[in-house]
């Protein structure tokens, strides 16, 4: 008896390359997705420092300081006195701190940024 070769692969050849190809493709596919979330999270993060940069820009468009409410761009901006053990003191130089609260106008609540600013008193 002559022993016949035959071309191609034997089932268990096969099976044994789709385990090995699955095992491959498995962290392959984690490293794309946790590429992808640290993308869309760094884009949340840039977003969130652009509209923290406009706050402070708003914030900073109040000339001159005095109490009050005013709605500047997307923004409401409050300014209030700022009390503290030595507003006399500053008060009698001819100034006083204010602090400036910068919410979206857009119908949240939310404090997008606040802050303390020195302005002359008038």
């Amino acid at each position: 008896m002559t022993a016949r070769r035959s071309r191609g692969f034997t089932l268990i050849e096969v099976l044994a390359s789709l385990a090995i190809a699955a095992l491959l493709t498995i962290p392959i596919a984690r490293l794309v997705a946790g590429t992808a979330g640290t993308f869309a999270s760094l884009e949340r993060s840039t977003e969130r420092r652009v509209g923290t940069q406009a706050a402070m820009a708003a914030a900073m468009t109040l000339q001159p300081l005095r109490k009050g409410r005013s709605a500047i761009g997307d923004f409401i901006v409050t300014a209030e006195p700022y009390r503290f053990e030595r507003s006399a003191a500053l008060a009698k130089a001819g100034w006083q701190l204010y602090t400036i609260t910068v919410r979206s106008a857009g119908g949240s609540d939310d404090i997008v940024i606040q802050t303390v600013r020195l302005g002359k008193l008038q």
